[in-house]
């Protein structure tokens, strides 16, 4: 499933990451890569960015880049 499918409050572990060079190599700087658990604070109103954590960092995403990470849920 996309990360853009997740509801606030759930999180998931990233499987695959895709998309241009810099966009895969700008969220793996932020921590999003393959193994890692990714967390979603909150959606924005009207198709917003989605207020991420992952570890200890907090960011926003464009709804269409999160279609990029293909994640799974966390059991």
């Amino acid at each position: 499933m996309k990360l853009s499918c997740l509801r606030c409050g759930e999180s998931a572990c990233v499987t695959c990451v895709e998309g241009e060079e810099c966009l895969v190599r700008r969220l793996q700087a932020l921590g999003v890569r393959p193994g890692k658990s990714v967390r979603v604070i909150r959606h924005a109103p009207f198709g917003g960015p989605l207020h991420l954590r992952v570890g200890s960092t907090e960011f926003f995403l464009r709804p269409r880049e999160a279609e990029s990470i293909t994640v799974k849920h966390a059991v």
